[in-house]
């Protein structure tokens, strides 16, 4: 008995642990969306993985929205964040209201929390039926 209640709390702190990284990659997709909206390209930059950085110049990160913006109409508002599973890789995900159409936004993080990847995706490829 004594060992079962052991594995129980065991088995609940890491699903705590993995919930609080869930949690944390959510405020971080959250903060590098801002700083998308913002066209914060070098905050952007910085929070790159270190195995992207050297594929990825910080230019690329400039004006994302003011290239968009001509075709979808400006930005109104995004959804609250949730996870899925694309292609195997786990991706923090919210809807984007643009004044023309809607847009899906996903980000995703190394295990260290450092971002993989930011893209502004058709709504389809992301929304949940």
């Amino acid at each position: 008995m004594k060992h079962f209640l052991l594995l129980l709390l065991m088995a609940c702190s890491l699903a705590a642990t993995a919930q609080e990284s869930a949690d944390l990659n959510m405020r971080r997709a959250e903060k590098m969306f801002d700083f998308l909206l913002n066209n914060n390209a070098d905050s952007l930059y910085e929070n790159l993985s270190a195995q992207v950085k050297p594929m990825v110049q910080k230019q690329q990160f400039e004006g994302i929205l003011n290239k968009v913006e001509p075709q979808v109409g400006k930005y109104q508002k995004h959804s609250a964040w949730e996870t899925q599973q694309i292609m195997g890789q786990k991706c923090y995900v919210t809807m984007v209201q643009f004044e023309k159409t809607e847009l899906g936004a996903l980000v995703i993080f190394d295990e260290e929390g450092k971002m993989l990847g930011i893209q502004l995706v058709p709504a389809d490829a992301v929304k949940k039926e």
